[in-house]
């Protein structure tokens, strides 16, 4: 865990937003597709879409962890104490 430079978040934030965008308009495919009865561009659609999805969860997690500051263990086991 550590803290990327300014251009690796970036990019990281740039391909967040692009596949969030590209779920969003496959989407908007799918919705199209299934008013006008065309099942295979429903069904490619819907892959895409997925895709996408699953892509901007992993862009998530991977600037979630560029940008998060490590945390000290005595925090974490002051933490765990207090749970019990």
């Amino acid at each position: 865990m550590r803290i990327a430079g300014k251009a690796e978040q970036d990019l990281e934030h740039l391909a967040t937003f692009v596949h969030g965008v590209l779920a969003g308009l496959h989407a908007l495919g799918v919705v199209y597709n299934i008013k006008r009865r065309n099942w295979i561009d429903v069904a490619a659609h819907s892959a895409a879409m997925s895709y996408d999805m699953f892509a901007t969860a992993k862009h998530l997690v991977a600037l979630d962890r560029l940008t998060s500051r490590p945390r000290l263990a005595s925090v974490d086991k002051l933490q765990s104490v207090g749970e019990d």
